[in-house]
């Protein structure tokens, strides 16, 4: 009876950590250093702030250096979503600012580092959440003034999103081939 009751208890353990593995999901985690921000994070992992923050539970920027913040799950790649075999979304973050010299323009319009000419950009300003659609119409030149600047838009677009500085962090959200 006593060997009987040894090997039930361990059949119940083999059953609980095989249900425990099954049901487990994979988490993928970054350690807070001094000196990082979500935007950092985001940035390193190719997230967006806002998913960082859902994954994680929380209801500001505020990090603490040794903080572990969770960035994926399942190992799945979170950003670039596959729309069919041709087209996929993509969701950047990064750095805004207005064209200079274009003045003029009563048309929502921008220059953009890698999307295609013609492409329409849903443009978010992440300090007030503003949103803007604007049309590219070139490339964004390799310049030393653009290197931290992901995409220039015109007066008029840039003046839609009230932004209170001249470059302003923004979610990019556009339909690429």
């Amino acid at each position: 009876m006593n060997c009987y009751i040894k090997l039930l208890k361990f059949v119940l353990l083999l059953i609980l950590f095989s249900f425990n593995n099954a049901f487990s999901q994979k988490e993928k985690s970054h350690i807070v250093e001094k000196g990082e921000t979500l935007y950092s994070i985001s940035k390193k992992f190719n997230i967006t702030i806002q998913k960082l923050k859902e994954l994680n539970n929380l209801d500001n920027n505020n990090l603490s250096v040794g903080q572990k913040i969770i960035y994926s799950i399942d190992g799945g790649q979170i950003e670039n979503n596959k729309v069919s075999d041709e087209f996929s979304t993509n969701r950047v973050e990064g750095f805004a600012s207005s064209i200079d010299g274009m003045d003029d323009s009563e048309k929502y319009l921008a220059l953009h580092k890698t999307a295609k000419e013609g492409t329409i950009i849903f443009v978010k300003n992440q300090m007030n959440q503003n949103m803007v659609i604007v049309r590219v119409i070139g490339k964004l030149p390799d310049t030393g003034i653009n290197e931290k600047i992901d995409i220039r838009l015109s007066k008029i677009a840039f003046e839609k999103l009230n932004a209170k500085d001249l470059i302003i962090p923004v979610e990019l959200t556009y339909v690429d081939k």
